[in-house]
């Protein structure tokens, strides 16, 4: 598992949605990713599409966590 995936996946799905925000990221999927993603609960969905953007670093995440505690 990639690094980022992997900080990611220890964060809780609220903490995830707060970063995502944090860092300007959209959830809106096309109707393919729409058809990927079922079945898929919403946490590792919304790790899975996290991980694939380029503007968040593992940096950021920590970062994120720092301000958070």
């Amino acid at each position: 598992m990639a690094i980022k995936k992997e900080v990611l996946s220890k964060l809780t799905e609220e903490q995830l949605k707060q970063l995502a925000e944090h860092k300007g990221i959209k959830f809106g999927l096309s109707e393919t990713k729409q058809k990927y993603y079922q079945g898929w609960n919403e946490k590792d969905k919304i790790v899975d599409i996290m991980s694939g953007h380029q503007k968040l670093t593992v940096t950021d995440i920590e970062l994120f966590l720092k301000k958070r505690l």
